[in-house]
């Protein structure tokens, strides 16, 4: 098995990994080179100083010599390649072949010219250290071919032919012996060398791999950053003209008398507006929602809220599109009122929103049925994690899914039917986002449907319950007509470059008893906030603003508060940028609460009612 070549079974086509595995196999080379002149040159003088007596003093040290000499040359191409800024250069192997050449014949014709023909002790030392010698360079030059290759056959070949000259059984045995190890160098040299070039090609391709996973990744993350400000720029440019769209929709709306005839019909038309801008305003929400979900930052608050209460507002907001289809829409809400628990309200009023939603646009003859409770767990607990558990089960008795779309209905953009002719139109985003803000709150959505039946929608998340809450937490979660009932007073500074926007805020601020003074960028606000006696008592402030941002005239003005020791004047920010990173940002220059936008008065009431002082607190019960 040891004479039989090995096939190579790894070939390196590729020209740039060829040329790395020729240069790593010369780093090798040259790698093993110093200490095989060091034993080489050790080896020469104890030899010649020991068959000195036997072949002549003269000629043994005439043979050290010419060794030292060679290993002097081979030591200088060796400091040659190690100062060489080229050195995957083919010269280099080139000259490695040529000085393995030298000193396989230095030792080759070296040790036939000392070799005794009739002293058999001197010729076997000889050929045993020629046997030695090989053994070492053939270890040594293992990681190519060529210059072991040239050394063997220049080291044993002529004392080999020496010891056929003998012509007795001693000699015959003898060369046929080194005949023999010299193929048994060579094909081991071989076969490591195919060793090396496998090895040093799985290496090369490992490396190359990884590299191009890094630069995947590196590219992956610059796409995802690209992705992320595309979507934070659309969001932001499609957000901003929106507001002022449904602003002046509901400015107007609200400013027509409720007669009939023409004034009738206007107000109708301005409520389709308003209703086909929220819609736009849902797309914008989902889509972003979902890139958030793709790129694993998708982020659930934690606060006390009135579950009872948020349950109430989705089912009383969604009645009216149900009594619009004629449709009653059943509740059986098993809780207790104020039903205080720890969660994120606003991602859970929006999984049931769309979970209802669907379930009332997809039936057109029946009813919707949603109930409420805590999960059944006497036997654990009041305390253990299935008591922390609530169940929302959404039943509806309209067309159904078919057992084979059921598997698909969570994914995204699907919709049982997909054709553009379809009747339900959407997007086929609202029950992917649903079920993985379920999931971020440890929570799950099934669903069970019969086609042409109905189906059944359950929610399952922990909902921990809670003895304390925040008043303000707890007002938020109440109906929004009654946060825009609150009257304020006080003086607000609106920074805003968009006049649209602009007159939708001083609008609704000027409607809630407020004195508003508007300027356009963030120098503007700054040169008004900068006497210590302003006047101001809030500041609605801008995000994307020309000459300063409103995140920079925010740090600026902290850092003026700070150095004059006044009070810090409540800032919020107004923006259409809506993702988590922006929210950040205007927290860390300092700002007080952000309002995306586009908001609606009672949005802009809630905002006000936690940073102003109302001139009548409503007592709020549960």
């Amino acid at each position: 098995m040891l004479l039989l070549p090995d096939p190579l079974r790894v070939t390196p086509d590729d020209p740039q990994l060829k040329r790395l595995i020729e240069a790593e196999r010369v780093r090798m080379l040259f790698g093993a080179a110093l200490p095989v002149e060091l034993v080489s040159s050790v080896f020469a003088v104890a030899l010649a100083a020991l068959i000195g007596a036997q072949v002549g003093w003269l000629r043994a040290v005439a043979w050290a010599l010419f060794c030292l000499l060679i290993t002097a040359t081979r030591l200088t191409v060796y400091r040659a390649y190690v100062r060489s800024q080229k050195r995957d250069h083919p010269r280099w192997l080139t000259l490695m072949v040529v000085m393995s050449g030298l000193l396989g014949g230095t030792w080759g014709l070296g040790s036939a010219w000392l070799l005794p023909v009739n002293d058999l002790n001197v010729s076997a030392v000889i050929v045993g250290s020629l046997i030695g010698a090989s053994a070492i360079c053939t270890f040594a030059l293992q990681a190519d071919p060529r210059p072991n290759r040239v050394l063997n056959v220049s080291m044993l070949l002529p004392c080999a032919v020496m010891l056929f000259t003998r012509q007795d059984t001693y000699g015959l045995f003898g060369g046929c012996g080194l005949l023999t190890l010299m193929g048994i160098m060579l094909l081991e040299g071989e076969r490591s060398a195919r060793r090396i070039t496998e090895l040093l090609w799985l290496r090369f391709t490992t490396d190359r791999i990884a590299q191009e996973r890094a630069e995947a990744l590196k590219l992956a993350q610059r796409h995802s950053a690209v992705k992320d400000q595309f979507l934070a720029t659309m969001s932001h440019e499609m957000r901003t003209p929106l507001h002022g769209i449904l602003g002046l929709a509901r400015l107007v709306s609200q400013k027509l008398p409720p007669r009939p005839g023409v004034l009738n019909e206007s107000r109708e038309h301005l409520a389709l507006i308003e209703r086909s801008g929220e819609h736009l305003l849902g797309i914008i929400s989902d889509v972003l929602d979902f890139s958030r979900i793709e790129a694993g930052k998708l982020q659930i608050d934690q606060a006390p809220f009135d579950l009872h209460a948020v349950v109430d507002d989705v089912l009383s907001l969604l009645a009216v599109t149900a009594a619009e289809k004629g449709l009653p829409l059943r509740r059986e809400v098993q809780l207790p009122s104020p039903c205080m628990v720890f969660g994120d309200a606003a991602r859970l009023r929006q999984v049931l929103h769309n979970l209802v939603g669907n379930a009332i646009k997809f039936t057109d003859m029946g009813h919707v049925r949603v109930t409420v409770q805590r999960h059944d767990c006497e036997s654990e607990g009041p305390d253990s994690p299935c008591a922390k558990r609530v169940i929302f089960r959404v039943e509806d008795t309209g067309i159904g899914i078919t057992p084979d779309q059921q598997t698909m209905v969570f994914d995204a953009f699907h919709q049982a039917d997909g054709s553009f002719v379809r009747r339900h139109r959407g997007t086929g985003l609202g029950l992917t986002i649903s079920r993985e803000i379920a999931r971020a709150m440890n929570g799950d959505i099934l669903c069970e449907s019969t086609a042409g039946q109905g189906s059944v929608f359950t929610l399952n998340v922990p909902l921990p319950r809670v003895t304390n809450s925040e008043p303000t937490r707890f007002l938020a979660t109440r109906p929004a007509s009654l946060l825009g009932e609150l009257g304020f007073s006080g003086r607000v500074l609106l920074a805003e470059d968009n006049p649209v926007n602009a007159l939708v805020a001083e609008a609704i601020l000027t409607k809630l008893g407020l004195q508003v003074t508007h300027v356009e960028d963030g120098q503007q606000a700054l040169a008004l906030l900068n006497p210590p006696h302003h006047g101001f008592d809030l500041v609605l402030m801008d995000c994307q603003m020309p000459v300063l941002d409103g995140i920079e005239a925010t740090r600026r003005l902290r850092c003026l508060e700070q150095e004059q020791g006044r009070p810090s004047l409540p800032v919020i920010a107004l923006t259409a940028n809506v993702m988590s990173q922006d929210r950040d940002r205007c927290r860390a220059a300092g700002m007080d609460d952000h309002l995306a936008k586009p908001f609606t008065q009672e949005d802009l009431s809630a905002m006000l009612k936690a940073h102003l002082h109302a001139e009548r607190q409503p007592s709020v019960t549960a």
